[in-house]
């Protein structure tokens, strides 16, 4: 097989990200290449629109659209795209995980999806992995390293290397955690408490929490973002995540991303409050699992914790590079063919940091560099 930029979870990688329904690639999708697509003759098998309004949590319906990839044993051949965050990246690196087989290999980059699927490099992959599967041609694929590890500095900008597993063994989680008396994020916990608040319904509102790197690092895989939240209205919030890289300048460095934009940040992460109750179990120490079975509903003013899943990347920040953190109510800006229009917030957001209310966000750092950011 060879499921280049796959998904593997309906409910959690294009219908709702953190809870919070995409209304605008998804209706276009099925309206052009589903209902659209189909033969005139025959009605459609479900209405996927009328469906998802209908199944809003995690249920047998979207149970019945998820393969079993554990049972999956033949040789494949995944792409994993760090720059389509709100489609494929997380279930290409979700199914070349958890998939059985014995022999396969994972190619990852960070350019336009379609570019990089025709281009020499990304054909001569899939030829050489196809004519040794099923042409039998013994041309060395069995001895090609497991992972084509793209790590990106800028917009195409990158740099390329082999590893023999992912997550790398080099990789291991750090924990940042946010001050928000000094919009910053330290290396050590923070003591003092302190709140930041923003207003939801502005693009321009938010949070931010910044780390002025003073040594070469690198970031590779997802993260996993813990913050203390209310909302001063209602009995729930939205919640937009974007990780973006700074120059030594303070300007920031730009990425493709969803649907060939180029002024992305590096990752993102979405969640409704009320999705927020974790299966402790699927959960790892750089990303959440959200088990979406049930809704639990704020009070007004009511402080609580929350966790949210930031979907995997690989990016270099170079010495005197910035990692900076932020936080709104809607999305960080007018993506192409990609939005959430369908949000829950009023009032003002509040995000809690210090003392009791331990804010915090664990990145995945290269072992060695990891050493060098909290000596």
């Amino acid at each position: 097989m060879v499921p280049w930029e796959g998904v593997t979870d309906l409910y959690r990688e294009l219908a709702f990200h953190g809870g919070i329904p995409e209304t605008k690639f998804v209706p276009v999708w099925f309206k052009r290449r589903i209902e659209g697509g189909r033969n005139r003759k025959f009605p459609l098998a479900e209405d996927f629109l009328a469906e998802t309004e209908a199944h809003p949590l995690d249920d047998a319906y979207w149970v019945s659209k998820r393969a079993i990839l554990e049972n999956i044993e033949v040789p494949t051949l995944v792409c994993a795209n760090w720059s389509d965050h709100g489609l494929h990246t997380r279930g290409s690196i979700e199914g070349f995980e958890r998939i059985s087989s014995r022999q396969k290999w994972l190619f990852t980059h960070g350019r336009k999806k379609w570019e990089t699927f025709y281009s020499e490099e990304a054909l001569a992959w899939q030829k050489k992995f196809l004519d040794h599967f099923l042409r039998l041609v013994d041309n060395g694929m069995d001895r090609v390293p497991k992972v084509r590890l793209e790590v990106r500095r800028s917009y195409y900008r990158q740099e390329v290397r082999s590893e023999q597993s992912w997550p790398p063994p080099s990789v291991q989680p750090a924990l940042l955690y946010l001050c928000a008396n000094t919009g910053s994020l330290q290396k050590e916990p923070v003591a003092s408490e302190g709140k930041v608040q923003y207003r939801p319904a502005s693009r321009d509102s938010k949070a931010a929490f910044s780390l002025r790197l003073e040594r070469a690092a690198e970031l590779i895989g997802s993260m996993r973002l813990k913050l203390w939240v209310s909302t001063s209205e209602g009995d729930d919030l939205d919640l937009f995540v974007v990780l973006r890289k700074l120059d030594s300048t303070g300007n920031e460095v730009f990425f493709s991303g969803f649907n060939g934009y180029e002024h992305d940040g590096l990752a993102k992460g979405w969640l409704r409050a009320s999705h927020r109750e974790l299966d402790p179990s699927r959960s790892t120490p750089l990303r959440p699992w959200h088990s979406r079975t049930r809704i639990q509903k704020l009070q007004c003013g009511g402080i609580v914790p929350v966790e949210i899943e930031i979907w995997p990347s690989a990016t270099l920040f170079e010495s005197g590079s910035t990692l900076q953190l932020t936080i709104q109510g809607k999305d960080a800006d007018k993506y192409p063919a990609f939005g959430h229009r369908k949000l829950v917030n009023h009032g003002l957001h509040t995000i809690f940091t210090g003392g009791p209310y331990e804010s915090s966000l664990a990145v995945p750092l290269n072992r060695c560099e990891a050493a060098e950011i909290h000596r």
